[in-house]
């Protein structure tokens, strides 16, 4: 929702009336990161999942704290090992049967050959990439 033309934090309040939503998952990290803490309700969640702005950003303690907002990071390129069990059996029961039957859609951004690869990384590197690259395997 976010874009140079729009005011994310002003979008997401008009569209609620002010009160913000309940959950925010933000794969944009960076001022984006900033911007999600007053668009989201009192007592809501902020769940930080990708950087694919930066990794630093500043953020309004007023809007964290008045707000008492629940703030959690997630890293799925990093998970303990005693985690990864769990996230692969939800996925495997929960996110393929939704992926089957089309209620989530991956966005494909590229599809490159393996041989190309470091194509694919320069395009994740220069944040062109919107959406998941897939490297065929012959």
């Amino acid at each position: 929702m976010a874009t140079d033309e729009q005011d994310l934090t002003k979008a997401v309040l008009d569209a609620t009336r002010g009160d913000g939503v309940d959950v925010v998952l933000d794969h944009v990290g960076g001022s984006t990161f900033a911007a999600c803490l007053p668009a989201t309700r009192v007592d809501g969640a902020v769940v930080n999942i990708g950087r694919l702005d930066t990794a630093e950003t500043t953020i309004d303690l007023d809007a964290l704290s008045y707000r008492h907002l629940r703030l959690a990071g997630v890293s799925f390129g990093f998970t303990r090992a005693a985690e990864l069990g769990s996230v692969i059996t939800a996925a495997g029961e929960q996110l393929l049967p939704a992926i089957a039957d089309e209620r989530v859609r991956p966005l494909i951004d590229t599809t490159l050959t393996f041989e190309t690869a470091d194509t694919a990384a320069e395009r994740l590197r220069s944040h062109q990439a919107h959406g998941k690259i897939v490297l065929t395997v012959p």
